[in-house]
């Protein structure tokens, strides 16, 4: 399913975007008084970004994710979930390293995460986040193709965002890709950038009738006149290439995919190999009481649930890295007691559910996870079980 790219802006105060700029110039309030255009809207200078190997690609990945699967899907809803937040929880749990090329390479190769947490990430404003951008833009090969289907793969792998001033940043990174790539077709990337926005503001004006305020849509003159007013003459593009962008868009509508990712897929795929299941008493974190919950070591973590028969949503996830395992025979409430605690750190990384807030999750508060088996045999068999799945091994045979 797709639908039409729509700018419901969210404008804020401070520097007006070039993007900003540009919209109210030539769509919505052209011959206004009140602004004052200048013809250059970006800065003439650029950086020049190399194209550098970046060591995370799909086939390590592949052999990262036989190892901690269970870790990737979790890693995933928390990206889809708080894309910040969900990076931060990949790099601390080691899934990528803690530089901009992994991060970039994540979100362009990755598959299951929404397109818009990648949009937003991509047009946050920090200095890691745009470093992020730029090398996101690299990773898209525009060789030889022209700027509106440089585009159409561009805008292709996220939902273009609402606030200007993250459109502003994204089609910045776009531009000087794309310029880095045909240096010969435009003459500078600045003139790439306003070329990519006008084709977006056309495609806008021709297809979505609700953006359309007085005067109708852009015809072909209105379009070179846009180009004419904000490129200078030495600057502008050939025009057949004006004429090929204007006919390529009001014959091939400019879309890109709905952010469709179901965020309510199976915990357990096919795959997943159960090491160990069954009934334990489990010791809150805050309130010191204890509860019966059914247990599943599987794809590198602990998991809990409330029933044996519900096991869709877990009550908690405990990813079985810098973890260990060890008896407890002192406790005077419960017998047969084991508990998980942290090898590095002061607390375990695990998650549960949001109270009262459906697909959300938050950090557990566990400094130990501490359990109650029901004989001594059992309370073996569940620590040595907890060792065999914090060595992410999958024995031959499932543990009795």
């Amino acid at each position: 399913m797709q639908h039409t790219i729509r700018h419901n802006l969210v404008i804020r105060e401070g520097r007006r975007s070039s993007f900003d700029l540009f919209m109210h110039r030539h769509m919505f309030t052209r011959g206004a008084k009140n602004f004052s255009i200048v013809k250059s809207l970006k800065p003439t200078s650029y950086e020049c970004y190399l194209t550098v190997p970046v060591p995370y690609k799909k086939n390590q990945l592949s052999s990262r994710r036989n190892s901690n699967a269970k870790q990737w899907s979790i890693a995933k809803k928390r990206f889809n979930d708080n894309a910040k937040e969900g990076i931060r929880w990949l790099m601390e749990n080691g899934l990528i390293q803690n530089t901009s090329e992994h991060t970039a390479a994540f979100l362009f190769n990755e598959t299951g995460l929404s397109k818009r947490a990648i949009g937003d990430y991509l047009g946050e404003k920090d200095n890691f986040h745009i470093e992020v951008l730029k090398h996101f833009a690299h990773m898209h090969d525009f060789f030889s193709m022209d700027i509106v289907e440089a585009l159409r793969r561009y805008l292709s792998t996220f939902i273009l965002p609402g606030e200007a001033q993250k459109i502003d940043r994204i089609m910045e990174a776009f531009a000087q890709r794309y310029y880095e790539c045909n240096p010969h077709i435009y003459a500078t990337a600045e003139v790439c950038y306003i070329v990519s926005f006008a084709t977006i503001m056309l495609n806008t004006s021709l297809h979505n009738k609700s953006a359309r305020m007085g005067g109708g849509p852009f015809t072909y003159e209105k379009f070179v006149n846009s180009l004419s007013e904000t490129i200078a003459r030495h600057q502008l593009p050939d025009q057949n290439i004006i004429k090929n962008i204007y006919d390529n868009i009001k014959n091939n509508e400019l879309k890109f995919p709905d952010d469709d990712v179901n965020l309510t897929v199976p915990i357990f795929g096919s795959d997943s190999t159960i090491i160990k299941e069954g009934w334990l008493w489990k010791q809150g974190g805050r309130v010191r009481n204890w509860k019966r919950r059914w247990f599943i070591i599987t794809d590198g973590c602990l998991f809990y649930f409330e029933s044996r028969t519900e096991v869709d949503i877990p009550r908690g996830v405990i990813p079985l890295v810098d973890v260990a395992v060890r008896e407890v025979d002192d406790d005077r409430t419960k017998q047969y007691c084991f508990e998980l605690f942290p090898l590095t750190g002061d607390k375990i990384k695990a998650s549960k559910p949001a109270p009262g807030d459906i697909g959300k999750w938050v950090e557990g508060h566990h400094t130990v996870y501490r359990m109650s088996a029901s004989s001594e045999d059992d309370r073996k068999d569940w620590i040595r079980a907890l060792r065999i799945g914090s060595q992410n091994h999958l024995p031959k045979q499932r543990l009795s």
